[in-house]
Formats: C-alpha cells, structure tokens, sequence
C-alpha cells in the first residue's frame, strides 16, 4: 500500500527545493548516507531533464510499505510532466539513443537507474512521462505505521526550504559523507571477500568428512558379499548420521539466504518466554549433556509476553544455546537468565567457555565469519547460527549483542525483543 507523503512543483527555478524535499524525506525515512544521497542525486537529474525538455512538471514522493521490487518497505518518487514523451523507450532507457538531439537529456535516465534500486519509465496515451523510482528502506530499518507515516508527513510540511548557499554547502557535505562511506564499504566488502574464502575452505571440510564417510560405508557395502544383519544396521546408522549432518549444514545455509532476502513470513503471535526457554533446553539438551555441562535456568516471576514467531524465536535461542555448548570445555556451565528492562525483554545466555577476543566482538554475528577458534567437533557446523538469529530478532524488532572479557573468558549473548504492553494482548 501507498502513501502520499508531499507533492513539489518542478521548474526551471524549483531544482533545488526537488533535491531538498528527496533528501528531508530521506532523513525521515532513515535511508542511510550512500541510499539518501542516491535518491537526492536521482532525482535531481530527472526533475532537471523534466525542466528542460517539458517546461514544468510535478514531483511526489510516496511510502510503499510493503514494495514488491523492493521486498518490503521503499520510498517512491514518481515525476510526471506533459512533454512531448520519450520515444524508443527501451532503447532510451538502456542509453542506446543518442542521435536524436531531442532525447540527448535523457541519457541522464540511465545514471538515475543505477542509483535507486528500482525504476519505471512510462509514457501515457495522454501525452507526456511518467518516471517513478523506488529505493529501499534498509533491513534495520523499523516497520513503520500509518501513524508513524503521518507525523513524518507533517513534519515535512513544517520543514523550511534552505537558501541557495546553504543547499550548495550541503551539497559538499553529502558528497564527502558519500565518498567516506564508498571508501568503507569498499573496506568492508574487501574483509567479506577474505571472510568469503576462508568459509568455502571451512564449508569444504564440513562437506569432505561426512562424504568421505558415506563413501567409505558404501564401498564396505559393497565388499562384503555375506554382511551380518547387525552390522548392516549399524553401517545405516553411520549413513544416516552423516545424512543429518548434511542436512543440516545445507539447512542452515538456506535459511540465511532467505531471511536475508526478506523471504521469510514470520507467523506472529503472542509468545511467553519462559515456556520458549524450556523448550529451547529441551531442543538442545542432547548437545550440552554431551559435554556433561551443568545448566542454570533463571525465569521471571511472572509470564514474559511478546509477539512474534514462536518456531523462529525457538531457533533463535536454540542456536545461541548450541553456540554456547559447542565452544564450552566438558564439564562448563551456563547460565541462562530471563529479565525484562523497561518494555523489554532480555534473555541472557553466559558460559565460560572459549571467549571471544575484542577485535572479533563487532564481526561474531557477520556472515562467513568464525568468531571463536574452531571446536574441536568434526560436526561443529558452518559458524552461520549466530547470523540466522542476529536476522531472525532484528525481523522481530529486537537485538541481539554479546560481550566477553577475551579468549578462555567465556561469553554472554543477550537477545532482546519488545514486550506486549498489555495483558489483555497475550490473550487475544
């Protein structure tokens, strides 16, 4: 669904207050630096060529709260005017027509698209164009309400225009805080590229051991003419094992890649946390009694109500409790700790086991990386339970962070999600 947020006037003379509109809707809308100056920088270059090959035309920005381009929440700028149109759309659109001195302007069509996440070019019976635009809101960003869309709005309408040497100002800043923050991304994709090969070379061993056991089992098979009943039975349990492991890593593999898309549907509910904590001992109780660790499980007093997806909190709980088995020596201890802050809930889980040095605190929930030293568990996984549940609660409007005093020191993560206010709402 859409909704209209402020229309501007385009003209000769009105360019600026084009650019300043995109980037207080920008700020409003939480885009962050690099998506809010490509929005101003797009729509500036299509309002100028809406001024100079139609005469005038409008600009209004729209808020689509759930974009089908986009995957969820977008902002939409969409410029009409009542030129004389675009021909040869397509080949417009791909910057393939250039001879025609009349469209030489809109070749400015193409740099736009590259740097909104999803463009429209139309050019009605009527007469004239549309070019709508549409960038998305990044995944932290919060859902927002039509409450929360309409004080935005009126914001808006209280703002000020700037004067011409304070958008020329601004202007200089945008482009520096956009060059600072293209020099970090380029920093940052280049680590995730190194993360990248390191996790191939962890995923080929994961994958290698259970294969190359599958393959000797079956070559045993197949050796022995007159195999005994029980020792049939327990080659299948060995294939079968190594089966689930695999399964297993393919499982986790998927389920990051469409929560990161945003493919995920949570089916929301009232959840109590003190039951969902049991349950997630419960789920995990065969990896910690492995290691013979002693369990502390501290609940509230009361019941501890929030809304969201009970199997995906599950998850999530039960993949920080997995985490803090695997990387504890045998005979550990962790503790797990219900308790709420305000109107939140916070659900703590310490161990004392392999710790997490300091440079590694920022990167633990990242894709690709292995924040502790390996376990020594030929089935200890791809190191991706920590991302699916940093997606998973972020999905469900909380947190998830972890602190720890260094390696050998143990570690404690510590998941918070927003309470139902009510109690009539864990009712109905």
């Amino acid at each position: 669904m859409r909704h209209r947020l402020v229309t501007v006037k385009i003209g000769p003379h009105s360019l600026t207050l084009a650019r300043e509109r995109a980037r207080q809707v920008g700020e409003l809308f939480g885009l962050e630096t690099l998506q809010r100056t490509r929005l101003v920088t797009a729509v500036s270059e299509i309002a100028r060529n809406t001024a100079q090959y139609a005469g005038e035309g409008a600009l209004t920005f729209l808020f689509d709260t759930q974009s089908l381009h986009c995957a969820g929440q977008a902002l939409v700028a969409e410029i009409t005017d009542k030129g004389p149109g675009i021909h040869n759309l397509q080949l417009v659109s791909q910057g393939l027509h250039r001879r025609d001195k009349a469209v030489n302007g809109v070749t400015g069509i193409v740099g736009a698209r590259r740097l909104v996440d999803h463009m429209v070019l139309r050019t009605p019976d009527g007469g004239g164009t549309v070019v709508t635009m549409e960038m998305a809101l990044p995944r932290s960003a919060r859902l927002l309400s039509v409450q929360d869309v309409n004080a935005r709005v009126e914001e808006l309408v209280t703002r000020k225009p700037r004067s011409a040497m304070e958008e020329l100002e601004q202007q200089n800043r945008e482009m520096m805080e956009a060059l600072e923050e293209t020099r970090r991304r380029q920093l940052v994709l280049e680590q995730a590229d190194l993360r990248k090969n390191e996790f191939l070379a962890i995923l080929a061993h994961e994958l290698r051991n259970p294969l190359a056991t599958l393959n000797m089992t079956l070559a045993i098979l197949r050796r022995k003419a007159n195999i005994s009943p029980e020792e049939l039975v327990q080659r299948s349990d060995v294939m079968a094992r190594q089966i689930t492991h695999l399964v297993r890593l393919v499982d986790d593999l998927t389920d990051v890649t469409r929560v990161d898309k945003g493919k995920v549907e949570l089916q929301a509910s009232p959840v109590e946390l003190n039951s969902l904590v049991k349950d997630a001992l419960e789920m995990t109780a065969a990896a910690i009694q492995a290691r013979h660790h002693a369990v502390a499980f501290t609940p509230t007093q009361e019941d501890l109500w929030v809304h969201g997806d009970s199997s995906r909190l599950l998850q999530v709980v039960g993949n920080v409790l997995q985490n803090a088995a695997k990387y504890t020596p045998d005979e550990g201890r962790i503790e797990v700790q219900l308790r709420t802050i305000g109107t939140k809930a916070l659900i703590a889980v310490r161990d004392n086991g392999a710790g997490i040095d300091a440079e590694m605190l920022p990167q633990v929930f990242g894709m690709f990386v292995q924040a502790r030293s390996r376990s020594s568990d030929d089935q200890a996984g791809l190191g991706v339970g920590l991302t699916l549940a940093d997606r998973l609660v972020r999905d469900h409007g909380g947190s998830i962070s972890v602190t720890s005093e260094g390696l050998g020191r143990g570690s404690e993560f510590t998941i918070t999600l927003p309470l139902l206010q009510k109690a009539g709402q864990a009712m109905a």
